[in-house]
């Protein structure tokens, strides 16, 4: 009996362990299915809000959740979308940590040429409209989403000079804690900071001041500082030590060296000659490339240097040796031609030189590189660019340029200084969201396309951007097309640059009929016919208010992202003109059919001098 009893307390046990299991299992499943039932309609944004995709989109409301997720993960098993991170409302929770956790992965992505890796740097032009830094905390993650690796950050005078060069610094320049902020922010998104001062050409921002005038190269031009005297190098190696102080953790410096128009002119350049024996602009260069860079590398023996390739490509072998550029310094050879191959630097003999360096990278462009007053980016054009790029490394990297290291793809707001802004930065995001595709898969092994042809590719950029519709490929498109609704960084600013086309359109129309009753002369002379200063008020009435319209909202749009003054910098630019005039001729209309009631016999006017009064009345 003893053993029966045994046997039967132990099979309780076994039972009860069976039943507790059991309750377990059902408790964790249902639990399981309560946390997908009631999570599935809770919002997840993704990239800080900056990437929301909906998949309601392109569904019906009345499928069913199992639907849903069977569809949207179908769309990320799809080689193109698979690169866009989208917050899914109808998913679990586990489901939505594993698309995290695939995007996590897809932003550390490197970029390969056959089997060299290189860097992929976003160039950033301050000189004009330099954003606010909050727009920086919506761009880094996205550009490092999509396969930046690095920034290039062009300050220029917002850089918080102090010291011997405090007066160059813009009135709307960045703080030093905004400096240490932007590094910050790059750190956090994976971006490697390469800051870039011009230290030879493109110093107008200096040497426009009239206590610099002493250094100018050419006392008329504030273009080029001279190497001829010894003022010159205490002031730019004081903007080098503040450039070093608040980038502690620098590896890679670019100094410029583009576009030096000048050499030799300055009155202390014979004395100067005389003393070290140079003769030619070139040694010149050499010299004064020699003297930065040795400063530079005393002070971080551990920094790479880089330059523009357009001066130093005119140096020979000689003189490369004599001042060792090879050991100091690394060329980035610029294009943002549709065919890079002609230039110069892709010729059998320069390739050859340039591939002696120790690192050689490229500069490729998104926008400011095809009129200094565009406003629009054409973005076929700055993707082929990189096509052209990369279908050039292809065959150089495994030959010529094995030392080929990075691409930079550079935003130029202004041609120089002095100039007009060209294309604004957040317009410019669809153009930049395009030519960093490029460099990536499955794009860059993509066998060559027409732009207009690849629709993976547009449906990729137009996914990453949360756009209604296809993105235009160029400035023309939009006046014959309606443009998308989007919701990357400074979407409002694009949508109200596509609007302006056909705002202008209307706007000519009621012009084109106003040109006909009411000229220059009927203004002047404050002379006009009633009936038809009526028809004219008809057909201005409906736009004058659109003009107004698009001031406000363009200015508020700005001045989320720019401090207020870019938005009136551009007005003044690209808009005021034109609605002055429409605006002048208005107000003269409303009145003058409200008060002429009898008029002047002819001849109109009543004089024999024709005024040629030219002077700017400012």
């Amino acid at each position: 009996m003893f053993p029966i009893r045994r046997f039967g307390t132990f099979m309780s046990r076994i039972s009860l362990t069976v039943l507790l299991l059991s309750a377990s299992l059902f408790f964790i499943f249902g639990f399981k299915k309560y946390l997908s039932q009631t999570d599935s309609q809770q919002y997840v944004p993704a990239g800080r809000n900056l990437i929301k995709k909906h998949i309601h989109e392109h569904h019906d409301h009345d499928h069913d959740q199992h639907d849903v997720i069977q569809q949207s993960q179908s769309i990320i098993r799809q080689e193109v979308v698979k690169l866009n991170i989208d917050p899914i409302e109808s998913i679990s929770t586990l489901e939505k940590r594993r698309l995290l956790q695939q995007n996590d992965s897809a932003a550390t992505e490197t970029t390969k040429i056959g089997e060299k890796t290189i860097a992929v740097y976003v160039h950033f032009d301050l000189k004009g409209a330099a954003p606010k830094l909050s727009y920086f905390e919506q761009l880094f993650p996205l550009i490092r989403k999509w396969g930046a690796t690095g920034v290039c950050m062009e300050y220029e005078d917002m850089f918080p000079f102090d010291g011997i060069v405090s007066n160059i610094t813009h009135k709307q320049a960045y703080t030093k804690n905004d400096i240490e902020n932007i590094n910050k922010l790059a750190k956090e998104n994976h971006l490697e900071v390469m800051p870039l001062l011009q230290t030879y050409g493109h110093l107008e921002f200096l040497l426009k001041l009239e206590e610099f005038i002493d250094v100018r190269e050419n006392p008329r031009y504030p273009q080029v500082i001279t190497p001829c005297t010894n003022k010159t190098y205490p002031i730019l190696f004081a903007m080098i030590d503040q450039y070093l102080s608040l980038h502690p953790d620098i590896r890679l410096f670019h100094i410029g060296h583009d576009e030096v128009y000048y050499f030799l002119t300055h009155p202390s350049c014979a004395e100067f000659q005389r003393v070290t024996g140079i003769r030619s602009q070139y040694d010149l260069f050499a010299y004064h490339l020699s003297i930065i860079a040795k400063y530079i590398r005393k002070k971080n023996p551990n920094i790479r240097l880089f330059i523009w390739h357009d001066v130093l490509q005119n140096l020979n072998m000689e003189m490369i040796h004599k001042y060792k550029l090879i050991d100091l310094i690394n060329p980035v050879l610029w294009s943002y031609r549709e065919d890079m191959t002609v230039e110069g630097f892709a010729s059998s003999s320069q390739a050859a030189l340039f591939g002696q360096y120790k690192s050689l990278w490229g500069a490729s462009a998104y926008k400011g590189s095809t009129n200094e007053i565009a406003t629009t980016s054409d973005v076929r054009h700055h993707y082929e660019n990189q096509v052209s790029w990369i279908k050039q490394l292809k065959l150089y990297i495994p030959t010529t340029w094995a030392n080929f290291d990075g691409i930079m793809i550079t935003g130029w707001s202004r041609y120089d200084h002095f100039l007009s802004l060209c294309e604004l930065l957040p317009y410019s995001i669809p153009s930049l969201a395009f030519s960093l595709a490029a460099w990536r898969e499955p794009f860059k092994s993509l066998p060559k396309m027409d732009i207009y042809e690849n629709k993976e590719l547009q449906k990729y950029v137009q996914n990453e951007l949360q756009c209604s519709s296809a993105i235009h490929l160029t400035a023309q498109e939009h006046a014959i097309k309606q443009g998308p609704k989007c919701k990357f960084p400074g979407s409002k600013i694009y949508e109200a640059l596509m609007s302006l086309p056909s705002l202008w359109a209307k706007v000519d129309e009621a012009e084109f009929f106003v040109d006909k009753y009411v000229t220059d002369l009927h203004i002047k002379f404050n002379y006009i016919h009633v009936k038809r200063g009526e028809e004219c008020l008809d057909k201005l009435n409906p736009v004058v208010p659109l003009l107004k319209q698009f001031i406000d909202s363009f200015r508020k749009s700005m001045d989320e992202v720019f401090p207020p003054q870019v938005a009136i910098e551009w007005l003044e630019t690209y808009f005021m003109k034109s609605y002055r005039s429409v605006i002048h001729r208005y107000e003269f209309i409303k009145r003058a059919v409200k008060e002429q009631k009898a008029w002047l016999p002819r001849p109109i006017p009543d004089n024999d001098t024709l005024e040629m009064n030219t002077k700017n009345k400012r």
